[in-house]
């Protein structure tokens, strides 16, 4: 891998914007005017309540990110605390850096941060694109309590 992994900064918001688009546009939705900005203005309005990982080259070039959004419950006489779990809400890398161990590393960052955080879990959906990388990370089905509505 010849990737550095970091976490995210306020700077980044231009770059993670840039990979979304890529993302998008890998999956045969057409960008729009001004998103961009968007994406960026909408991530640094909700920067703290995120943890991210970018990977970017020697020359700072970006190949690839994760996203986990932090939710926090309230207390409950459970358990002490406000229990924190994260939904992982992107993880992209760059077709030219897929298979060299780059979403690996970002997975392996993620979950080290968890556990460093006393995170509860980890959550995420997956593309048919990316299951064999959450698999081989220890991601596996839910208990069948999860429930979803959709309106």
């Amino acid at each position: 891998m010849d990737a550095t992994i970091r976490p995210i900064e306020r700077r980044d918001a231009f770059a993670l914007a840039a990979l979304r688009i890529q993302h998008d546009r890998e999956v045969g939705r057409a960008t729009r005017a001004g998103f961009l900005t968007e994406y960026a203005d909408a991530l640094l309005a909700e920067i703290d309540g995120y943890r991210g990982w970018i990977a970017e080259l020697g020359d700072g070039t970006p190949v690839g990110c994760l996203l986990a959004l932090r939710v926090r419950k309230l207390p409950t006489l459970m358990a002490e605390g406000r229990p924190e779990w994260w939904y992982v809400q992107s993880v992209f890398v760059t077709p030219s850096h897929r298979r060299t161990g780059v979403g690996r590393a970002l997975m392996t960052r993620l979950q080290r941060a968890a556990r460093d955080e006393g995170v509860r879990w980890l959550e995420l959906r997956s593309s048919d694109a990316g299951r064999e990388l959450f698999e081989a990370t220890g991601f596996g089905a839910p208990s069948p309590r999860v429930m979803q509505w959709t309106p």
